[in-house]
């Protein structure tokens, strides 16, 4: 007896977990959880293995990326790093 799907992959959106977007962004996993405590970044839509694992929408993501173009490597997000720096101290430096 063979088994049939009740739906195809391509009816299920993306999904992307943590570890999914530490590879994507060269990021490490523990800074990605800091993030997921910041006001804008996408919520997940479901966990599993007992709520550990948190799955994010990649069309989510995908939108994160575009209003956060800086996210997607670490030399952009330096790069804001020390421009947000250097704007901090010219402004304490009046």
């Amino acid at each position: 007896m063979q088994r049939s799907r009740m739906t195809k992959p391509n009816d299920i959106p993306k999904l992307l977990t943590i570890a999914d977007l530490s590879l994507r962004w060269d990021m490490p996993r523990q800074s990605l959880h800091d993030k997921k405590g910041e006001n804008k970044f996408p919520l997940p839509v479901q966990y599993v293995a007992n709520n550990r694992t948190a799955l994010f929408l990649e069309s989510d993501i995908i939108e994160y990326e575009k209003e956060n173009p800086y996210i997607k490597t670490r030399a952009q997000r330096e790069a804001r790093r020390n421009f947000i720096f250097k704007l901090y101290m010219d402004a304490n430096d009046e």
